[in-house]
């Protein structure tokens, strides 16, 4: 019997497991499949579809290269979204006859209060190729275009 308020223990510390969080994985698929990927101009040496670690907790953007022959390479961006956040006292409780205390703390808080999530976005790249004979369209033909003021 007193061994029950000992097995709920390391529950209390469980918190400060999750302290640290990434997602850092990029499902890419391409229509048709079997594109080439690159990142920032680096061949993977996988085709689509296929599901790569390209983020991490403190990391840049990216760009993705996806290439197929008889149609023209594609890039996209692929946004890295780190957030950095803090257990704060303020945001416990409060009342005159309780001293401030985050009720909602759970050990883990207490032995880290601080903690960073990152996500790289979006989780899921789709991109349509184009053939090399088919005629240009929407930002692709305004890229061709000379700047004007």
């Amino acid at each position: 019997m007193r061994s029950e308020p000992l097995r709920l223990l390391p529950l209390l510390f469980a918190g400060a497991c999750t302290f640290w969080h990434s997602e850092d994985k990029v499902l890419i698929t391409s229509e048709p499949p079997g594109a080439m990927v690159a990142i920032d101009g680096t061949d993977t040496g996988r085709t689509t579809p296929c599901q790569l670690p390209i983020g991490g907790a403190f990391g840049t953007d990216h760009l993705v290269t996806l290439a197929k022959a008889g149609y023209r390479p594609a890039t996209r961006r692929i946004y890295q979204h780190t957030e950095g956040y803090s257990s704060k006292w303020i945001d416990g409780a409060y009342d005159p006859v309780m001293p401030p205390l985050p009720l909602f703390w759970t050990g883990g808080d207490l032995l880290f209060p601080f903690g960073v999530r990152s996500a790289i976005v979006p989780r899921e790249l789709h991109v349509v190729l184009c053939r090399t004979d088919e005629p240009l369209l929407g930002f692709e033909l305004l890229a061709t275009r000379p700047a004007t003021r």
